[in-house]
């Protein structure tokens, strides 16, 4: 069966009439842009009309870049797909300075209208305003679009480039970089450990180059943002998300005061695995007593449709939809990026979603987690297109809430054997959530600090990532057998306009498990659990929280989560 995903509901290739004509559109939109700008003012038509061009560059960009950028993501050598990139990415550039000239003006204003169209982007045009104090002239701005191409964009293709068609000889065949890695899942525990070594082999043949990606991409966020007026990326990051520092902070000081627990657990299950001195990296995700659960594409959907089934209908059905329809592309190969994702295509009201299946329980949790994202989507994607972005720290929030019905569902089934398995596979992913993305967190850190002093080599970024695993696993994991090269191995760091894409995972995850904790107690929760996601688009991160009734400025919420971690610790020892 072809576990493929099919993207003929977007276009049927580039001489496809439809595509032709969207990008026929797309060009056209110069000559209105041009005309707009000449004619705008502060009455409501003329408001609207800028309010209805930026929807329509929008749209046709995203529907345009997206395609090529999803064919790519299969085979990162189709020059065919390359090229068209190239092309929407030279109009984008070229439309910016239009962009900026209608956010400053609409920014500018102060807009006060019953008219339901502008209501519904009150916190969008909020939004401008509060941008137009980070926003530079125009000769500025146009000099950073032109550039972004053959700069920022360019050194991230690069890492696409170079991770996707990495492949070397392990266990007497030609594997993929991605299907090296996926091998940290096997039952063996030599098979691990020869991967672990075989991916460390392969990332030495493509880390100096990365490490040029690497200082290039956070050298020029680092310098943007100061540009902008922002104290750092973090800074334009939180403030971007509409997020305040201080649930930033409330999170992390929390996560900091558990660590240990965490670093205890961890020591404790690597001498039940037989190893003295903590947890050896290739070991991380082994599990206590041999995993009996493997699961084909079609029992993984089975399982997933059930599952949702006893939560909410509408759950299920776009479920549903999205394994009839095709909207996930399964299995690994050579050219296909590594990892999973999820992306929403309003447009179509459809969603495509990309894993490189392995059979594993991990991997059902996977394909959960993305169509998380994709029911986050749906929940949005009757919103007005310039509503249709929810910030990164509550990004992770459906697809987060997904596993918990996961988790639990095959925990209350399971035999008392299988319990146990169950919830070491459930807390080796959480120890990735706050242990590993708070190393993650710290070496990104590390990175801004460190980088105007000197360029970063490939064994200095090996150092400053050795650093943070340290602080965040200390005694759980051997430190002889840590991975330097988790600085390759995340791909968020090569995200050319974003920083930090690392926290907004413990977020999610800590978050999420509050949530559904207040659904376990009440199931009639779920509709406003709906509310909260249809809010992500338009509200604060603090204000959505609030429809929960969650204030997450105080530590009170995430020690609450972190203990319920705590607990499922002790009871996994026990």
């Amino acid at each position: 069966m072809n576990y493929q995903w099919s993207l003929d509901a977007l276009y049927k290739g580039y001489q496809d009439p439809q595509y032709q004509k969207d990008f026929s559109l797309y060009i056209k939109l110069s000559t209105q842009f041009s005309q707009y700008i000449k004619t705008m003012n502060d009455n409501e038509s003329s408001i609207k009309e800028g309010l209805k061009l930026l929807e329509k560059e929008y749209d046709y960009s995203y529907r345009l870049k997206m395609y090529s950028l999803l064919i790519q993501t299969m085979d990162s050598t189709n020059k065919e797909a390359i090229r068209e990139l190239q092309k929407i990415s030279d109009l984008q550039s070229s439309y910016s300075s239009f962009i900026i000239k209608i956010e400053n003006h609409l920014g500018s204003l102060n807009i006060q209208s019953a008219d339901p169209f502008l209501l519904e982007y009150q916190y969008y045009l909020k939004g401008l305003k509060d941008k137009q104090k980070h926003t530079l002239n125009s000769l500025q701005e146009d000099i950073l679009s032109a550039l972004y191409p053959s700069t920022l964009k360019s050194m991230s293709d690069m890492y696409y480039h170079l991770t996707s068609c990495a492949h070397l000889e392990c266990l007497g065949q030609d594997m993929t970089l991605t299907q090296i890695k996926n091998l940290c899942h096997d039952p063996s525990q030599n098979i691990r450990k020869e991967a672990f070594l075989k991916e460390m082999e392969c990332y030495q043949q493509i880390a100096e180059p990365l490490s040029f990606a690497m200082n290039n991409i956070k050298k020029q966020q680092l310098y943007i943002s100061r540009l902008r007026g922002y104290q750092d990326p973090l800074d334009k990051m939180l403030k971007e998300s509409g997020m305040k520092k201080e649930t930033l902070d409330a999170m992390i000081s929390s996560v900091e005061d558990y660590l240990p627990i965490f670093q205890e657990y961890l020591y404790n299950k690597a001498k039940k695995l037989g190893h003295e001195n903590g947890m050896p990296w290739y070991d991380i995700y082994a599990t206590i007593d041999e995993c009996q659960y493997h699961f084909t594409i079609d029992e993984c959907e089975d399982i997933i449709l059930h599952c949702f089934k006893d939560i909410d209908n509408s759950l299920y059905q776009m479920t549903k939809r999205a394994f009839d329809e095709k909207w996930i592309d399964y299995p690994s190969r050579k050219g296909k990026q590594g990892g999973a994702f999820c992306e929403n295509l309003a447009w179509i009201q459809e969603s495509r979603l990309m894993t490189n299946y392995n059979s594993t329980l991990s991997d059902v949790v996977t394909v959960a987690h993305e169509l998380g994202h994709a029911y986050h989507g749906h929940m949005i994607e009757h919103h007005r297109p310039l509503n249709r972005e929810y910030c990164m720290p509550l990004a992770e929030t459906a697809s987060m809430f997904n596993e918990n019905i996961i988790y639990h569902s095959f925990y209350q089934k399971a035999d008392q054997k299988n319990q146990m398995l169950i919830l070491d596979i459930q807390l080796s992913a959480l120890c990735q959530v706050v242990c590993d993305i708070y190393a993650r967190y710290t070496f990104e850190k590390s990175v801004f600090e460190n980088i105007e002093k000197n360029f970063l080599f490939a064994e200095d970024l090996n150092k400053l990532m050795i650093d943070a695993l340290k602080k965040a696993f200390g005694k759980g994991m051997d430190a002889k057998w840590l991975h330097p090269y988790r600085w390759i191995t995340k791909v968020h760091y090569y995200i050319p306009d974003i920083a930090y894409y690392n926290f907004p995972y413990t977020f999610g995850a800590l978050f999420a498990r509050g949530l559904y904790a207040i659904y376990q107690n009440d199931h009639t929760f779920f509709k406003d659990y709906q509310e909260l996601l249809k809010a992500s688009t338009t509200h604060t991160v603090e204000e959505t929280a609030m429809i929960a009734g969650i204030d997450l400025t105080k530590k009170d919420f995430w020690i609450q989560s972190l203990e319920s971690i705590y607990q499922q610790m002790l009871q996994f020892m026990k």
